[in-house]
C-alpha cells in the first residue's frame, strides 16, 4: 500500500511543481507587460526591478497554489483512468476514498503551510513591493500610494492616540466612522466617535459631523460628554497624510497583527465587525487548497466517459465559483447579515458539501 501512496503522491507532486512554475511564470510575464509603461516612464533601474519582482514572487506563488492543486489532482487521477491504472487498482479492492488519502493529506499540510507562508513571508514581501511601487513606479512620486480609498484603517500614533477608520477617501479627505481614542498609562482619557469627518486643509483641523466626545478622569470614569449632530472643527493629532502613510491593506497585515488590533479596539469599545470578518477570512481562504483537491478528485473520475479536458474545465469552474462565493459571504458579513465566522466560512461549508456529494456518488 505504501508503494501505491508514494506513486500517487509522486505523480501529484511532479504535476504540482510543473504547474506551479508555469502559472508563476505566466503571472510574472503578465505583471511585466502591465507595468512596462510605468517602468519606462519612471526610468526604474535594473536593481530596483529585481528587488520589486523578488518581493512580488511570494505573492505570485501563493496565488498559484490553489490552481496548481486543482489541476494536479484532476491530471493525476485523470491520467490513472486514461492509462487503465484505475481499473487495476479497483480490481485490487482499493476504493476512491483510499486512493484519495495521500493527496488529501498533502492538501491539508499545504493549507496549513500556506497560512503560515501568507502571514509571514508574503506579508513582509508585500510591504516591500508596495513600498517600491509607491516610491519608484507612481506618476507623482510625492504621493505615497496610488490607491485613493482605504478601508478598515487602524494605527497608533505617539504611543498615546489610537485611530480607527472604517473608510477614508484621499481624493476628498473624507473619513467614515472615525474612532479616536486617547490613552495614557493604560487609562482612557478621551474618546471621539464621528459618523463622518472631513479634513480642512486651510486650518488643518477635522470637521466632525454627527459626533460624540467623551472625557474621562484619572479613574477611568466618564466626567463629561458632548453629543451633537452639527458640524464642529476640532484638532486631532493626525492628518490624511498619516492615514495614507500607515494604512495597511489586508495583504500587508498578518493574522496575529490583525488579532491584536481587534483586541485593542474592543478594549476601547470600538465596533470591530469588519476587522473580525477579515480575520476569519484569512483562515478560511487558507483552506482553499484542500477543498479544491477534495472536489477535484471525484470530478476527474465522476463518470466513465469523463475526459481529462472536461474534468479540468469543470474543476476550474469549481475554483472560480469557490472564490466568488467566498467574496459574497464576506460582503454579507460586512453588512451584518451573517456573523464574521459564517460569512468567511460559508463557501468552505458549501464546497465541503459539494465535495462530499461527489465523493459519495463518484465511481469508487
Amino acid at each position: 500500500m505504501k508503494k501505491i501512496d508514494y506513486y500517487i503522491l509522486r505523480e501529484f507532486l511532479t504535476t504540482f511543481i510543473i504547474v506551479s512554475i508555469f502559472f508563476t511564470l505566466i503571472s510574472l510575464i503578465v505583471d511585466v507587460f502591465e507595468n512596462l509603461n510605468r517602468f519606462i516612464d519612471n526610468q526604474v533601474s535594473y536593481n530596483t526591478l529585481l528587488e520589486y519582482y523578488r518581493a512580488s514572487l511570494p505573492s505570485m506563488v501563493s496565488v498559484t497554489i490553489p490552481v496548481s492543486c486543482l489541476v494536479s489532482s484532476v491530471f493525476t487521477y485523470g491520467m490513472m483512468i486514461q492509462r487503465k491504472e484505475w481499473l487495476v487498482l479497483k480490481s485490487s479492492g482499493l476504493s476512491l476514498y483510499r486512493l484519495s488519502i495521500p493527496v488529501l493529506l498533502f492538501g491539508f499540510l499545504l493549507s496549513v503551510g500556506s497560512f503560515y507562508f501568507d502571514n509571514s513571508i508574503v506579508i513582509e514581501n508585500n510591504k516591500k513591493k508596495n513600498s517600491i511601487k509607491s516610491l519608484y513606479m507612481s506618476k507623482n512620486k510625492n504621493r505615497i500610494r496610488d490607491k485613493s480609498v482605504f478601508e478598515n484603517v487602524y494605527f497608533q500614533k505617539n504611543q498615546k492616540d489610537l485611530i480607527a477608520l472604517e473608510k477614508f477617501n484621499s481624493n476628498n479627505n473624507v473619513a467614515v466612522n472615525l474612532n479616536f481614542i486617547e490613552v495614557e498609562n493604560g487609562m482612557l482619557l478621551r474618546r471621539i466617535d464621528s459618523k463622518k469627518a472631513i479634513w480642512d486643509t486651510e486650518i488643518n483641523k477635522w470637521n466632525l459631523k454627527d459626533f460624540s466626545i467623551r472625557n474621562f478622569d484619572n479613574n477611568g470614569l466618564e466626567k463629561n460628554v458632548v453629543i451633537s449632530k452639527n458640524d464642529s472643527l476640532i484638532y486631532l493629532n493626525f492628518s490624511p497624510k498619516d492615514i495614507i502613510n500607515t494604512a495597511s491593506s489586508s495583504e500587508e497585515v498578518s493574522y496575529l497583527e490583525l488579532k491584536k488590533q481587534i483586541q485593542s479596539l474592543k478594549n476601547n469599545g470600538v465596533n470591530t465587525l469588519r476587522w473580525e470578518v477579515d480575520l476569519n477570512y484569512k483562515i478560511a481562504y487558507s483552506f482553499i487548497s484542500i477543498i479544491v483537491i477534495f472536489c477535484g478528485i471525484p470530478l476527474s473520475v465522476y463518470r466513465s466517459n469523463t475526459t481529462l479536458a472536461f474534468g479540468g474545465g469543470l474543476s476550474l469552474a469549481t475554483i472560480f465559483s469557490y472564490v466568488i462565493l467566498l467574496k459574497f459571504g464576506q460582503s454579507l458579513a460586512y453588512g451584518g447579515v451573517l456573523t464574521p465566522f459564517l460569512g468567511a466560512w460559508m463557501s468552505n461549508f458549501v464546497f465541503i458539501g459539494i465535495g462530499t456529494y461527489l465523493m459519495l456518488n463518484a465511481r469508487k
